[in-house]
């Protein structure tokens, strides 16, 4: 999906990082992938049409404005595409959501994740990176007299990373489900939903331009990284 308008980052979804339009690398990813049948856009960007058009990148239609609001929900996007298909007899297992703010995924992770929501017959799968410096044990609220209080309501205790539980955000990089599952819960989030833990580098995502400079940083040096 990739709507035109982005107030947060101005055309961030086909402004260039290194020379390549942002959309352009989850195309690629999609494209190597041994698993996705079908890679289809649905957008109302005339860039990011082209682009997808440049790319072999089916654009089956232009996404109409009652679903190119701030307010539209993605499940909306997402059913509203299945049921074109669907119309013109292209049913499917799983519906794979691949987000082009996440350009840091690779096309292993688009493979690794099918193979793992195949192996355990769950309902859907998406990707969670740990909770580092960000983990509730270390945050903080204002009273009303602007003074910190825990966020936990419990007295403050300072604690090294290695002693807090391991929890998990949501990140972005992919999210698959059962079609059939996706209809009914019109969400990639249900009781029977497994986690795809990605490293912290794979986990920005570009929502400003603080993130395209770092995913531009991790980009040109990538292969360090990997190494590290």
């Amino acid at each position: 999906m990739a709507r035109a308008g982005s107030k947060g980052l101005p055309g961030k979804n086909f402004k260039k990082i290194n020379d390549i339009p942002l959309i352009e690398y989850t195309f690629k990813a999609a494209k190597k992938s041994k698993y996705l049948d079908d890679v289809v856009l649905s957008s109302d960007c005339k860039n990011c049409i082209n682009i997808a058009t440049s790319n072999d990148i089916e654009v089956p239609y232009i996404r109409p404005d009652f679903l190119s609001a701030d307010s539209t929900p993605s499940s909306d996007v997402i059913i509203h595409m299945l049921d074109y298909l669907s119309g013109l007899e292209r049913t499917y297992d799983y519906v794979v959501l691949l987000e082009p703010t996440s350009p840091l995924r690779e096309y292993e992770d688009i493979d690794i994740a099918l193979e793992k929501i195949v192996k355990f017959k769950c309902q859907s799968l998406v990707s969670i990176c740990k909770v580092e410096d960000q983990h509730p044990s270390f945050l903080f609220s204002f009273n009303d007299k602007s003074m910190l209080k825990t966020f936990s309501g419990r007295e403050f205790k300072s604690l090294r990373r290695q002693e807090v539980s391991d929890l998990y955000f949501l990140e972005g990089t992919i999210y698959i489900a059962k079609v059939e599952s996706f209809k009914k819960f019109k969400s990639f989030i249900t009781e029977e939903t497994l986690g795809f833990i990605v490293p912290k580098w794979k986990s920005f995502e570009i929502d400003d331009y603080v993130d395209y400079l770092c995913v531009e940083s991790i980009l040109k040096n990538l292969n360090s990284i990997k190494k590290s």
